[in-house]
């Protein structure tokens, strides 16, 4: 994980040294793409981009995606006679995740206008985590396989359509993106998969410093 770290900062400290630099402070709303999941989350990040050419910028990205915890009905059973065979369980789903991204954009349109629109794609590191917590009577029920919570790390991957206006004092954007795993060998004990999320972000530049680029 440290040697992953050290060659995404390494790659952005060898970008030219003339490059305008931007602070993108994001939120937006993310929806699992998994057939039949309901699981959603709010996402943060912040972005330190730098803007190479009036076509492409490179993005250093911390990203966080806080959980929206979601409520299913299931079972749990009993062999006391004198109770009822089975009751309503409550169990509670809350998926978050945290990355650490290196991006880019690629101007597709709007090089002469105050409107750009680019793609754009990320690549790096994320540690995803579903927890799940059950809410029943534990004392005198059990659950037959019941879901875990489960933990991974490994290569994440995001893309999609960018659009952007340009401000004299900054930058107004919004994102959709698609991301998920970009392997698939996470053996999955439980009912539900990672996410796969379908992301709407909105975000500001704020400029630090000015260059021969700083013109759209």
């Amino acid at each position: 994980m440290n040697k992953i770290i050290a060659l995404l900062l390494g790659i952005l400290f060898f970008c030219h040294c003339d490059a305008q630099f931007y602070v993108e402070p994001i939120v937006g709303y993310q929806q699992d793409l998994n057939k039949g999941s309901r699981l959603r989350q709010i996402n943060s990040a912040i972005n330190v981009s730098w803007k190479l050419g009036r076509s492409f910028e490179l993005i250093l990205q911390g990203q966080r995606s806080w959980p929206i915890a979601y409520r299913y009905s299931d079972a749990a059973f009993t062999t006391n006679p004198t109770l009822p065979v089975s009751v309503d369980a409550i169990k509670i789903i809350s998926p978050s995740a945290l990355s650490l991204l290196v991006g880019q954009r690629l101007k597709l349109a709007g090089r002469a206008s105050n409107n750009s629109l680019f793609f754009t794609c990320y690549l790096g590191v994320s540690n995803q985590q579903i927890k799940v917590d059950y809410s029943y009577d534990k004392t005198n029920y059990t659950i037959l396989n019941p879901d875990k919570t489960v933990k991974e790390t490994g290569f994440y991957a995001s893309g999609g359509i960018e659009y952007m206006r340009h401000y004299k004092t900054g930058r107004i954007f919004t994102q959709l993106l698609v991301g998920g795993f970009v392997h698939e060998d996470i053996n999955y004990p439980n009912s539900f998969k990672f996410l796969v999320p379908f992301s709407f972000n909105v975000g500001y530049s704020v400029p630090i410093s000015k260059n021969k680029h700083d013109k759209k």
